[in-house]
């Protein structure tokens, strides 16, 4: 049996609805899962490259296509070639046509953005701009996630990134000479925490390109020991915490992000291939 599982949300539309679905099953099973949501799929064209990436990646199909002749192609092919694919809207406008004896506009996009989702990603977007680099302390214990990190460890774009998904996140910066405030370590065991970090030349490289900008503490003789010492009290923090320590140094902030929700049963992380 496969040890991963990925599915494809498509949609003529924006694809939040598949994209809900998807989630929602997913996350009943302990198994490595990622979702890719496909928008505006209106073209056979597109339905075929969908469908060949997804016979590639043995992908599940998931999709809320408005448009009968398209979705029946998309179906068709699909059959054809093997690949999984589950119309989610069809039985329910059966369900409905039967009992009303009206059948569907087939108008795309009436689940518009002004829903809850949409609000809970403007209020999750706020406070996490609001809770930035260690500002508003008093409210930390209203976020979802509390990330820390070294200088360069792409902090805020991270937590920025969660926040697109309805994810509040505060963020938290780590130094040399910082300790531990007592926000944070009330908050340990009681919501999630990631600790953030880099490769030693990596953070080199990045400390000798403003190294001129501050003067060394007088108990360190030299830029590589001041590296390693950021290092080491990070890692204290970390283990205190009993953080997710990530090493950041070869992931973009998509595969960090699907690491972070993974382990913590957040929302997924989902891509999003939006055609024009």
């Amino acid at each position: 049996m496969p040890d991963k599982l990925h599915i494809f949300a498509v949609s003529d539309s924006v694809g939040e609805t598949a994209e809900k679905i998807a989630v929602a099953s997913v996350l009943q099973f302990d198994i490595e899962r990622t979702i890719t949501r496909f928008s505006r799929v209106t073209k056979e064209e597109q339905v075929n490259l969908i469908l060949n990436q997804a016979v590639e990646e043995d992908a599940i199909i998931i999709y809320t296509i408005v448009k009968p002749e398209l979705s029946r192609y998309l179906d068709d092919q699909a059959r054809f070639r093997g690949v999984m694919a589950i119309n989610v809207l069809e039985p329910l406008f059966h369900a409905i046509e039967f009992k009303t004896g009206h059948r569907p506009s087939q108008i795309r996009g009436l689940t518009h953005k002004m829903d809850d989702e949409y609000f809970n990603r403007v209020k999750a977007i706020e406070y996490t701009i609001d809770h930035d680099d260690g500002q508003n302390m008093d409210t930390l214990k209203e976020a979802d996630l509390l990330i820390l990190g070294l200088p360069r460890t792409s902090k805020t774009p991270l937590s920025m990134h969660l926040a697109n998904l309805g994810i509040k996140v505060a963020n938290f910066p780590i130094t040399l000479e910082t300790e531990i405030p007592g926000e944070i370590m009330e908050l340990r065991g009681k919501i999630p925490m990631a600790g953030l970090t880099i490769d030693i030349d990596t953070l080199l490289e990045l400390r000798k390109e403003r190294a001129r900008s501050f003067e060394m503490p007088e108990d360190i003789d030299s830029l590589d020991d001041l590296v390693a010492e950021e290092l080491d009290n990070a890692y204290r923090i970390y283990a205190k915490l009993k953080c997710l320590v990530i090493d950041v140094t070869l992931n973009d902030i998509e595969e960090v992000a699907n690491t972070i929700t993974h382990k913590f049963n957040l929302p997924l992380r989902v891509s999003h291939h939006r055609f024009k």
